[in-house]
């Protein structure tokens, strides 16, 4: 994205700074009132517009990753018209003050119906160790309408970004994750002895939180209360929108030692976590600690070195969950129009946060505006490493002797 420079970076006199962020730093990368592709020519556009094949009105960006600079996002198949799932943002080389999507890797993989493709993602986790994507694909799309279509079996894809290759796919059993009504909804890695050994996935609707044994190529599942939605949460106040769902467990986050996994319902304020050793045994015992209750409730979440990253979605903001300061949470940014739905976030190696705001409250109340900008791209410095910074060398134990790590 060598273009990027051209376009306008700027700071908003409404947002609020407090701790982690300073004034000056925090930028709005890209911003959109709507979506666009790189397509192969305009006649390919318009056929796709004609065949609602591209309906412009059910694009919307939800997932963020970063690696060497470049910024993946995903667009889920949440209804008819989305032409790509998974994409690269890249400036249009007709309009060098526009961003668009580039499909990624190609347009070949988003071929609804064809299960060698992408058919839904929604979130994904970059290894920057390897420069190796996990890509999580729900296999269903059309899932907010009252025609969804369960295409083909859910899978995990790891591709290799940096040289362009298939690594490997892993086609997740109906009894792990149902191939009629399953939400795989974000995923985060767990390093052991050197190597991004297991995957962990939350399965937002069947409330599960599912396992990937890489060494193994298995997968199983734990499920328990803390995963389900809680009484009261039910309805979502953000501004003048009140937004009524049933989402369960739905943010996850890997502390920085890959001790434990954090995670949390999107109806729901409490915040668990769950030790990793026990995740890696099939057939322990589930065992869960509550950590307490968030200041708000929130989708995605992002945990560094020192902190617990969330988006607050009732505030419109960013808050901070200090490890070492239990109870202590404050907010690191917010701004009623640009931090509008806080939707996922992501650590870059430049010890910068990454996030999406992208008034999906609007959107799936059906009241987005398609003439004002609706999403955003924020980069927020903060100085903390992501979980994954040298992940390899850390929990290597020819390495480190006979460190523990689990």
């Amino acid at each position: 994205m060598t273009a990027v420079c051209s376009i306008l970076l700027f700071l908003l006199s409404s947002t609020v700074y407090t701790q982690g962020v300073s004034s000056g730093q925090s930028q709005i990368i890209y911003r959109w009132k709507s979506l666009d592709y790189s397509w192969p020519n305009e006649t390919t556009k318009q056929n796709s517009i004609t065949s609602k094949r591209f309906i412009v009105e059910n694009n919307i960006i939800s997932g963020i990753k970063v690696l060497d600079e470049n910024v993946f996002v995903t667009v889920p198949r949440w209804k008819p018209g989305v032409p790509s799932t998974l994409n690269k943002v890249v400036t249009n080389p007709a309009n060098l003050e526009e961003n668009i999507l580039e499909p990624y890797p190609d347009w070949e993989m988003q071929t609804l119906g064809e299960c060698g493709a992408f058919q839904y993602v929604q979130s994904m986790e970059i290894d920057p160790n390897t420069g190796y994507m996990w890509i999580i694909d729900v296999g269903r799309v059309n899932t907010l309408t009252n025609k969804s279509q369960n295409l083909c079996p859910p899978k995990l894809v790891i591709y290799d970004i940096r040289n362009e290759r298939l690594v490997h796919v892993h086609e997740f059993p109906d009894s792990v994750a149902s191939w009629t009504s399953n939400f795989l909804n974000d995923i985060v890695l767990d390093y052991v002895n050197g190597v991004a050994s297991f995957a962990y996935i939350t399965d937002s609707s069947d409330s599960k939180l599912i396992v990937y044994d890489h060494k193994r190529n298995t997968s199983y599942f734990f499920t328990h209360p803390s995963m389900e939605i809680e009484s009261g949460a039910d309805t979502i106040v953000v501004g003048d929108n009140n937004l009524t769902t049933k989402v369960h467990i739905n943010g996850i986050a890997m502390n920085f030692d890959f001790r434990f996994v954090y995670y949390c319902a999107l109806n729901a304020f409490s915040l668990y976590r769950v030790p990793t050793y026990v995740l890696r045994n099939e057939s322990a015992v589930f065992i869960v600690e509550m950590l307490g209750r968030k200041n708000d409730v929130t989708g995605g979440m992002v945990a560094t070195d020192k902190a617990l990253y969330y988006g607050g979605l009732t505030t419109n903001a960013v808050d901070k969950w200090p490890f070492t300061e239990a109870g202590n949470e404050v907010t690191v940014i917010s701004n009623e129009s640009s931090l509008r739905w806080v939707d996922s976030l992501a650590m870059d190696t430049q010890q910068s946060l990454w996030l999406v705001a992208n008034s999906l409250d609007l959107f799936l109340a059906g009241r987005m505006n398609f003439t004002n900008t609706n999403m955003y791209i924020w980069k927020l410095p903060i100085g903390e490493n992501g979980y994954l910074a040298s992940a390899k060398s850390r929990t290597d134990t020819a390495l480190n002797g006979d460190m523990m790590i689990g």
